[in-house]
């Protein structure tokens, strides 16, 4: 009677890991075929981050600004605030050009397509610069 409750128990207690590593194996081929299959999302990320850019209209502000600041320069108030909005275009410029210069790296790595990138940090201060600039804009246009 022990010997039929034991091994009743064994075969139970052996299907059940069985079944346990079949389950598993499965799961991690499917999640390997949906990753190579559709790859990280880095790329979407990457037109994000250049949509945002676009959106933000930097292009057409420096070159408002360009304008402005070579009628504007008769005299001292109109200089500081024209250093000032030289360096949030200095500030700002560069950014964009250290973003630009980490997504080529980034493509140019191995599985590019299936790396993650973050670029939340440098876009949340390209903002944070923009609506300075939006603001020494408006000051430039007021005097």
């Amino acid at each position: 009677m022990n010997y039929v409750v034991g091994g009743t128990l064994l075969t139970f207690a052996g299907t059940n890991i069985i079944n346990n590593i079949v389950i598993s194996t499965l799961h991690t081929l499917y999640s390997s075929v949906i990753f190579v299959t559709y790859g990280a999302e880095s790329n979407v990320i990457i037109n994000k981050i250049k949509t945002d850019i676009e959106k933000l209209d930097i292009k057409l502000k420096l070159d408002l600004v360009n304008k402005l600041t070579s009628k504007l320069l008769d005299n001292d108030i109109h200089r500081i605030i024209v250093d000032g909005v030289v360096d949030i275009i200095s500030n700002i410029k560069s950014n964009i050009e250290i973003i630009d210069c980490e997504i080529v790296k980034h493509n140019e790595k191995w599985f590019s397509g299936y790396r993650s990138i973050n670029f939340e940090d440098k876009l949340d201060n390209l903002k944070k610069l923009s609506y300075i600039l939006d603001g020494r804009i408006a000051l430039l246009l007021n005097l």
